[in-house]
C-alpha cells in the first residue's frame, strides 16, 4: 500500500506525524499540487491540504488565482469518503468568504454531491455534502432556493442515512428560513419508518416555532399541543432521544400550567426535564456541525424555562413572599416575559400567552402578592422589568376596581388562583369576568364543601390513573372534558343512589318492577343526559357522523370531544366482562380526538337482594391497547345499579328467606 501512495500524500503523513505547520512551497507549490489534485482528493489526507492551499490562494498573484480555485474544485470533486468531506467542510468554513467566488464553486460541488446517486456516493458522504451545502446557503437566498429544490425532490426510496440527515437539515432550515415547503418535506419523510423519529422531532420543532409566534392563547395552545404530539411520537419511536424527551416534558409543563395544574405536578415534570437536559448535554458533548449549536442553546433555554415556571408556580401558592424582590425579579417578571428573558426572543408571543393568565389570576386572588408587586414597582421604577410590572399591576387594579371588593381571602388561595386564571384566559368579555368569577367561585365552593369522602376517593383514584395518559396530562381540553364528566358522573350516581322514586319519579327505572320487566338502556341515557346537559354546556344527545355511526352522548371542549357510551347488561356486569363486551365500541369514538371515553352501564345482572353496592365499587379505569398503536385508549367504566329494592323491602326479603329455610 505504501508503494502505491502518492508522494505528496506520503509527505503529508510525515508532516502530520511531526505535528508541525507546513507551507505549500514545501511540496513544490501550487505548480506541483495542481496536476495531482484529482488523485489526492480521494485520499484520507486531502483535508490536510486545504489550510495551506487557502493561505497560498489569499496571497497569490492575480495570474495564479484561477489555478488555486481549480485545484480546490478538483480536490473536492474527487472526495468520496464521508469523514473526508466532513473535515473539508469544517476547514473551508473557517476560511470563508473564499476568494474569487470560491464560495459559489464550493456550494455547487456540495449540492451536486448531495444529489448524486447511491451508486457513486454513500448515504453518509451525501449527507456530509448536504451539510456543506446547507452551511454555505445559510446567508444566501439564491442558494437557499437551490437547496430547497433538492429537498423537495427527495425520493422515499433514497438511502436511509441520507434521508435522516436531510430531515434534520430541513427542520433546522425551517427554523431559520420559515419556508412552508420545508414542513411538507418533513411530512413526506415522516411516513418512512427509518426516518420517522428524526422527521417527527423536526415537525415538533417546526410546530414549536409556529406556536412561539402566536399571540392568542387559544392559537398558541393548539400549536404547542401539536408540537407536543410530534415530540411524543419521536420519543416513543426512539430508544434514547433525550432532546425529544426534554421538549416533551417542557411542553407538558407549559400546557399543564395553562390548564391550572397544581404546583406539585409542575415540579415533578420540571425535575424530569432537568434530567433530560443533563442527558442531552452528556450525549451531545458539544459535538456536531455549527448549525446545531443554536439547537443546543435553545434546548438549554427551554430547560431553564421549565425550572423557572415550576419554581414560580410554588411561589404563587403562597399568600405573600418572604423575599419579595428576589421572587419578583428572578421569578415573577422573568416568567411573565419568558420569551425575551429566558428564550431570548425579541418579541412577545405564545409563551406569554400561556404563562400570563396564571400569573394574573394569582395576583388577582392574593392581596399580599399584588401589594408586594406594587411596592416593588414604586422602589424600582427604572428597573428593566418596570414596564412589565406596570402592565401586570394595571390589569390587577382594573380587576379589583371592577369587582368593587378586595382580593379573595387567603383561605381560597389555590382554588381562587386556578379559577381566576381559567376565567382570565377565556373568551369572556373583560367587563363580565369579575361578576362571573364571583358566581362560579361560589358554585365551586358549594360543590367542594358538600362532596363526601367516598366521592372524593372515586375522583382522586380516577384522576390519578388519567394523569398517566398523554391525552389528559398534555391536552388541556382533554383534561377538562374528562374532569367534567367524571365529576358529574360521581354526582349523578350519588344522586341516583340516594333519591326515592316518590321524590324523583325519573329514577323509577332503577327499581324492581312488579311485572318483572326490565328497563331499556335509553332510560339511563336520557336520565344522564338531562343531568349532564343541565350542569355542562356543550353536551349533545345521539350526535351522528361519529366513527361513521351515532354516539349516545357527546361533550365538547374546543376541538376535542369525549363520548359517553350507554349500555345495559343482564348477564355479567363485572368490569372484566364489560370491558370485553363493550370496550371496542367505546374506544372507536376516540379515533380522531382524545383517547379518553366513558362506558356507562345499567346493571340489570344483579338483583340487589343484599342491598345496593357502595359508590366506590362502581367506577373503574381500563386501558385498551390496539394493535399498531403506541398509546393505549382509556375508558372510565361506570355501573349504575338497577333492579333495586328500597331498604325496608330488603328487611322483608331477608325475613322471608329465613322463614323459608326453617321450613
Amino acid at each position: 500500500m505504501v508503494a502505491d501512495m502518492h508522494p505528496i500524500e506520503a509527505e503529508l503523513i510525515e508532516a502530520v506525524k511531526g505535528g508541525r505547520d507546513w507551507q505549500l512551497d514545501e511540496i513544490g507549490g501550487i505548480a506541483t499540487l495542481a496536476p495531482s489534485a484529482k488523485a489526492l482528493g480521494s485520499t484520507p489526507m486531502m483535508p490536510e491540504l486545504l489550510h495551506p492551499l487557502m493561505l497560498g490562494w489569499s496571497n497569490a498573484a492575480t495570474g495564479q488565482r484561477d489555478v488555486y480555485k481549480c485545484t480546490l474544485c478538483d480536490l473536492l470533486e474527487a472526495a468520496t469518503t464521508d469523514f473526508v468531506l466532513l473535515e473539508a467542510v469544517d476547514i473551508l468554513e473557517q476560511h470563508r468568504p473564499l476568494p474569487d467566488d470560491g464560495d459559489e464553486s464550493c456550494f455547487m460541488i456540495f449540492l451536486a454531491k448531495a444529489a448524486a446517486s447511491n451508486q457513486s456516493l454513500s448515504g453518509l458522504s451525501r449527507g456530509a455534502s448536504l451539510d456543506g451545502a446547507f452551511r454555505w446557503a445559510s446567508d444566501n437566498r439564491r442558494w437557499q432556493l437551490r437547496l430547497l429544490d433538492l429537498l423537495l425532490g427527495l425520493a422515499p426510496g433514497d438511502d436511509d442515512e441520507f434521508l435522516r440527515r436531510a430531515a434534520k437539515i430541513a427542520g433546522v432550515a425551517f427554523s431559520h428560513w420559515r419556508d412552508r415547503e420545508l414542513v411538507e418535506v418533513l411530512r413526506k419523510l415522516v411516513q418512512l419508518e427509518a426516518v420517522r423519529p428524526e422527521a417527527a422531532f423536526e415537525l415538533g420543532m417546526a410546530s414549536l416555532a409556529e406556536a412561539m409566534d402566536r399571540a392568542e392563547s387559544s392559537d398558541a395552545t393548539t400549536a404547542f399541543r401539536r408540537a407536543r404530539d410530534w415530540f411524543g411520537e419521536s420519543d416513543g419511536l426512539s430508544e434514547h432521544r433525550p432532546e425529544a424527551s426534554l421538549y416533551l416534558d417542557c411542553l407538558d409543563l407549559l400546557l399543564s400550567l395553562h390548564s391550572g395544574a397544581a404546583s406539585a405536578t409542575l415540579g415533578t415534570v420540571s425535575a424530569r426535564a432537568q434530567q433530560h437536559a443533563f442527558e442531552l448535554h452528556a450525549w451531545s458533548g458539544g459535538s456536531g456541525p455549527p448549525w446545531l449549536g443554536s439547537r443546543q442553546t435553545e434546548a438549554a433555554c427551554w430547560s431553564a424555562l421549565a425550572s423557572a415556571v415550576a419554581g414560580l408556580a410554588e411561589r404563587l401558592d403562597e399568600p405573600s413572599w418572604w423575599q419579595p424582590a428576589t421572587v419578583i425579579e428572578e421569578g415573577l417578571l422573568s416568567v411573565y416575559s419568558a420569551g425575551r428573558s429566558i428564550l431570548r426572543r425579541t418579541e412577545l408571543g405564545g409563551i406569554e400567552a400561556m404563562v400570563r393568565p396564571r400569573i394574573r389570576g394569582s395576583l388577582a386572588s392574593q392581596a399580599g402578592q399584588a401589594h408586594q408587586v406594587r411596592m416593588w414597582l414604586q422602589l424600582n421604577a427604572a428597573h428593566k422589568w418596570a414596564a412589565e410590572a406596570q402592565d401586570l399591576i394595571a390589569q390587577i387594579d382594573a380587576f379589583v376596581e371592577q369587582s368593587g371588593c378586595p382580593e379573595n381571602p387567603p383561605k381560597a388561595v389555590s382554588e381562587g388562583t386556578a379559577l381566576a386564571a381559567i376565567i382570565t384566559g377565556s373568551q369572556i368579555p373583560e367587563e363580565k369576568r369579575v361578576l362571573l368569577l364571583a358566581v362560579v367561585a361560589n358554585a365551586v365552593f358549594m360543590q367542594l364543601s358538600n362532596l363526601t369522602g367516598a366521592e372524593i376517593d372515586v375522583i382522586e383514584r380516577c384522576c390519578n390513573e388519567a394523569r398517566r395518559h398523554a391525552d389528559y396530562s398534555a391536552n388541556g381540553n382533554g383534561a377538562r372534558l374528562f374532569d367534567t364528566v367524571l365529576l358529574w358522573l360521581v354526582r349523578f350516581v350519588f344522586n341516583r343512589l340516594e333519591l326515592t322514586r316518590g321524590d324523583d319519579p325519573n329514577g323509577a327505572y332503577l327499581f324492581e318492577r312488579d311485572d318483572g320487566s326490565l328497563p331499556h338502556e335509553d332510560e339511563l341515557q336520557q336520565d344522564f343526559f338531562r343531568w349532564l346537559a343541565t350542569n355542562c354546556a356543550g353536551t349533545d344527545l345521539e350526535p351522528t357522523n361519529m366513527a361513521s355511526g351515532r354516539a349516545d352522548i357527546r361533550l365538547r371542549s374546543g376541538p376535542e370531544r369525549l363520548v359517553v357510551e350507554v349500555k345495559r347488561e343482564e348477564a355479567d356486569c363485572s368490569f372484566d366482562a364489560l370491558s370485553t363486551s363493550y370496550a371496542a365500541q367505546t374506544t372507536d369514538y376516540q379515533n380522531v380526538s382524545i383517547r379518553l371515553g366513558v362506558l356507562l352501564v345499567l346493571d340489570l345482572a344483579t338483583p340487589n337482594r343484599e342491598g345496593t353496592p357502595h359508590i366506590t365499587s362502581l367506577f373503574e379505569m381500563r386501558h385498551v391497547c390496539r394493535v399498531g398503536e403506541s398509546h393505549s385508549r382509556l375508558v372510565l367504566i361506570v355501573k349504575v345499579p338497577g333492579r333495586r329494592r328500597i331498604p325496608s323491602d330488603l328487611t322483608k326479603l331477608a325475613k322471608a328467606a329465613r322463614r323459608s329455610r326453617k321450613l
